[in-house]
């Protein structure tokens, strides 16, 4: 139970991480200028401003603006940090709607440290977010599900929520996605669809999912087999820190011609990832 949760606190933290500046690009319901005023000065580091901007706008109910303070207070931008205020913020926003600001107090509630851990409440978050359509929010409903934290167990819940997400674009749901059409879990087992979510996580650089398309390229598993690129993705797996990568590759690599392996080398060195959706 306990590692279950520092794996879904971990994946909680990364997706936040991926989205931390996503809110930027929200639309305010009101006083936009002001507000988009607030956010230009926030990224360029001047956070009195900011926080000047905010203020008022946050006290009359402006949602964006109550995030962005709720932002300040967690980071410990132009104030001292705080974890309870910076909820006090997120609440206040996620109970007019705000996406983000319902996955942040989400994860204030898986991680208990702004308030006591209650899953229960987080699962409750999350859905409202998910229901609306915010990635990151759909993949951490669906871990939830996955290990029947504040929620029942259902392998199949676990695979709808993480499948909305993959749709979305995210890297890590695709990546699950592509272990649960191969493993079978919460869908029929599915190797050609595997190794397509496999394929679409790596396009983004999602390190792991590399690994393993560039595994199942080599076996001819679910794709037509490649060995040059099947190759190219070990080599780009390796170079990420994957362990198991670097064995497959130089296993592969010692069955190729000189020219072969060139040539994945080549494709190795010019690749570039596929621009991130927002999540």
């Amino acid at each position: 139970m306990a590692r279950c949760l520092a794996l879904l606190a971990r994946d909680a933290l990364l997706v936040v991480v991926l989205g931390a500046v996503a809110w930027l690009a929200v639309p305010p319901s009101q006083s936009r200028a002001g507000f988009e005023d607030g956010a230009r000065a926030y990224e360029a580091g001047d956070f009195e401003r900011a926080l000047k901007e905010w203020r008022g706008l946050a006290a009359a109910g402006n949602a964006d603006a109550q995030y962005g303070l709720g932002t300040a207070f967690s980071e410990g931008s132009g104030v001292p940090k705080d974890r309870k205020k910076a909820l006090e913020w997120f609440t206040r926003a996620a109970d007019q709607g705000h996406l983000e600001a319902q996955h942040k107090v989400a994860l204030a509630y898986i991680l208990g440290k702004a308030v006591k851990q209650d899953l229960k409440k987080a699962a409750v978050w999350l859905k409202k977010a998910a229901d609306k359509g915010l990635a990151r929010s759909q993949y951490s409903l669906g871990k939830l599900y996955e290990f029947g934290n504040g929620v029942p167990k259902d392998d199949r819940k676990a695979f709808l929520w993480i499948g909305r997400a993959a749709e979305l674009g995210f890297d890590k749901a695709q990546y699950k996605v592509g272990k649960r059409y191969r493993d079978g879990q919460g869908v029929g087992k599915d190797l050609k669809s595997a190794a397509r979510w496999f394929l679409a996580a790596a396009e983004q650089g999602h390190a792991r999912a590399q690994n393993h398309i560039g595994i199942r390229l080599a076996r001819g598993e679910g794709v037509a087999k490649d060995a040059v690129k099947a190759l190219m993705w070990l080599t780009l797996a390796t170079r990420a820190g994957v362990r198991s990568a670097g064995k497959a590759r130089d296993e592969l690599a010692a069955t190729m011609s000189i020219g072969k392996r060139a040539k994945a080398e080549q494709m190795a060195a010019g690749w570039k990832p596929l621009k991130k959706p927002k999540k």
